[in-house]
């Protein structure tokens, strides 16, 4: 199958917060946080004001518009109303548009998918994928895996059957695995949810590299969304690949921007120049029920 292109990478977040202030407001011991993440981002706005901005900012660079747009929240409590507020505010209330939902931070990676296999069907060229989300309350911020915390904000960006004619940020998607595995049937014992985490991570990095024919020294970087340090270096082992491959996000200035974060942390390493062309990257997507690994090539 052949791979597309995603390009024209736009990102906002809230205002600064510093995790002192969060940690005064709440209960919990956030002093294991504390090692990785100095503030976090809150914004007053809707969240389809921020997925709007995101999308305003990705369709600058953009030499023509989308034929289709996907838009990604989990929190939103009324994404039909959102999704066209977005497209009227972005000029698009003609183009055709779908929300999607349901797998947390994890929703890059079958929101990718979905915008990919449009263009790969061939009946859409250009898919503007945007991802926003604000947490509920200040008592909603904390990951109840203890990972990271929660900021308010949003990315979009341009998935493309053709390559984009720019020196911007641009990546081609040579690949999706993704796997799911629902839990339901009473409490789990200590330990049971990271294992499961581990086998997801560890059976769609396989099924990737099976199904490109690659393997893991072919890619320089892996990427995860704004997690504790320590917690990638964990996930990156078990996915089979030495830590010191692990690309950074901004997680001391960000924390954990639901599922925008990989697309923010792409845009920000090709601008401090820690990506070249030709570099290839493992990317991953988790969800409390599914993984997704993405492999992509900076173009």
């Amino acid at each position: 199958m052949r791979s597309v292109h995603l390009s024209a990478i736009g990102h906002v977040h809230g205002e600064r917060r510093k995790l002192s202030e969060l940690a005064a407001e709440l209960p919990d011991d956030l002093s294991a946080l504390a090692e990785d993440i100095v503030t976090y981002r809150v914004s007053d706005a809707e969240i389809w004001e921020l997925a709007a901005v995101a999308a305003e900012r990705s369709l600058a660079q953009c030499a023509e518009p989308p034929d289709a747009l996907v838009y990604v929240s989990q929190n939103d409590p009324d994404s039909a109303g959102s999704l066209a507020r977005v497209a009227n505010r972005l000029g698009l209330a003609t183009c055709d548009s779908i929300a999607v939902a349901g797998h947390d931070c994890g929703n890059f990676g079958p929101a990718l998918r979905i915008a990919r296999d449009m263009v790969r069907s061939g009946t859409r060229q250009r898919v503007l994928l945007v991802l926003a989300d604000r947490a509920r309350s200040a008592q909603d911020r904390l990951m109840a895996s203890g990972l990271s915390l929660f900021s308010d904000g949003a990315a979009a960006c341009l998935v493309s059957a053709d390559a984009p004619d720019s020196t911007d940020a641009s990546f081609t998607v040579d690949a999706i695995a993704g796997r799911t595995q629902v839990r339901l049937d009473g409490p789990d014992l200590p330990g049971d949810a990271l294992l499961a985490t581990v086998r997801l991570a560890r059976d769609t990095t396989a099924d990737l590299l099976a199904g490109t024919g690659t393997t893991p020294d072919e890619f320089r970087h892996v990427m995860f969304a704004n997690y504790r340090t320590a917690s990638q270096k964990f996930l990156c082992t078990a996915m089979g690949f030495p830590h010191e491959r692990i690309l950074p996000g901004s997680v001391a200035d960000l924390a954990h921007c639901f599922s925008a974060d990989i697309l923010v942390t792409l845009a920000q390493r090709h601008a401090d120049g820690s990506l070249s062309p030709g570099d290839r990257l493992l990317a991953s997507a988790s969800g409390p029920h599914s993984w997704s690994t993405l492999a992509l090539a900076c173009r």
